[in-house]
């Protein structure tokens, strides 16, 4: 089954507060991204399958949210529309 990731595609953006003061956290794009110059031009199940988390398996995407207030990135795991 294919899925897709709501905010990657554009129909939601991230609304996630942070979880140290509670402000409003920025949407630094999806974790695979940050795995080498390459990685966003890889299948993203291939990604999925070495980031050591379950989001494969979950059907979830993770993005790295950062706090511009503490200075500090959280990880989200998005759940993926089918």
């Amino acid at each position: 089954m294919d899925t897709i990731c709501p905010i990657c595609n554009g129909l939601l953006s991230l609304q996630e507060s942070c979880p140290i003061c509670g402000k409003a956290m920025e949407d630094h794009g999806p974790l695979t991204n940050f795995f080498g110059p390459y990685s966003p031009y890889r299948e993203i199940d291939d990604l999925k399958m070495s980031n050591g988390f379950p989001d494969l398996v979950h059907r979830q995407c993770i993005h790295v949210g950062y706090c511009e207030n503490c200075k500090m990135e959280h990880l989200f795991f998005i759940q993926e529309l089918s």
